[in-house]
Parts: C-alpha cells; structure tokens; sequence
C-alpha cells in the first residue's frame, strides 16, 4: 500500500505534480514489480526553468536560462538544469547548452504547443463560448419577440457562474503555483 503526505508528490513516467515545497518520487516498473525511489526536490524555479527551455525549443545555457525564467542566479540556473538532467527531462549538447529531451505533463496544467494554460482557465473558456452561444440563442427570441423559458435563463445564470468561478480559480491556480 502506498501512502502519500501533504509535502510528497509522485513524477510519474509523463506527469509531474506540483506543490510549493517537494519531494519527488519516482515510480517505475521493474520486473513487473512498482518500485518507488526518492528523487531530488523540485521547486517552482525548477519549473519555471523547465517551461523556458520549452519556450525556447533550442539549446541554451545557464546565463540565458536565469534571464529567460527570471532567476536570481546562473549557479541555481545551473542547480536546476541539474536537477532537471537527473529526472531524464533535460539533456547537454557538446557545448554546454542545455534543450528539453522529453515535454510531459504538469498536473493542473495543459501544454498548448510551447504555452503553459491551467486546466480551469481551459474550462472557463469552455463555458465562456457555451456563454456566447446561449446568449446569441437568447437574442434571437428576443428579436424574433417570442418567449424563452425559465429553464434557459437558469441554464444561463449557471453556466456565467461557472465561467466565472473557473477562470477565476484558473487566475488563482496559475498566480500561486508557478511564482513561488
């Protein structure tokens, strides 16, 4: 039986889960038996360095990376393309540039080409075009001076505040998560 605390999160073969403080496992499957192993820590710089060198799609090195991912220093640039190369993510060119090897998954997020988007800003952009087809359905009854029904409105009401309550949370979500 595996449990999981609060400050543990699991890197599966392609996902990533993210929490301020971390400890990361690795979990593989060796000779048909789940085996568990610790990992370094990842912290959010060591994201915001993944993301970047995403972003960029060519090799870079630490003093590029600590401009582009806006960190305090090329040695913890360094430290986290490090870390980075131990999970297997990242790889070294003959010239000390660093590019991505593999793009996985990050919980709560979806890669839309080379940008980053949290899953509820996807979901409130979901609701928000359902929005605008409701309302377009409700100004056609309107201008046609035929009678919607209660049920619509409700339909609507709902789906502003699930538009709402997700981007909202996605904004939330994104702000807290990747700035630490």
């Amino acid at each position: 039986m595996m449990k999981l605390y609060k400050n543990v999160i699991l890197l599966c073969r392609h996902e990533i889960y993210l929490k301020a403080d971390l400890t990361i496992f690795y979990l593989s499957n060796r000779a048909g038996q789940w085996n568990m192993e610790a990992e370094d820590e990842l912290t959010a710089t060591a994201i915001r360095t993944y993301i970047y060198l995403i972003k960029t799609g060519k090799p870079v090195g630490p003093r590029e990376v600590m401009r582009g991912a806006e960190l305090t220093s090329p040695s913890v640039a360094y430290r986290n393309l490090q870390k980075l190369m131990d999970m297997n993510l990242v790889s070294k060119d003959e010239y000390g540039n660093y590019i991505v090897k593999e793009k996985v998954g990050i919980k709560g997020y979806v890669w839309l080409g080379k940008h980053l988007l949290a899953r509820f800003i996807l979901f409130g952009v979901i609701f928000l075009v359902v929005l605008a087809i409701e309302i377009a359905i409700l100004l056609l009854h309107l201008l046609a001076n035929s009678s919607v029904e209660g049920s619509f409105w409700l339909l609507t009401i709902v789906t502003i505040v699930s538009a709402v309550v997700f981007l909202a949370e996605g904004l939330k979500w994104r702000k807290s998560k990747l700035s630490t």
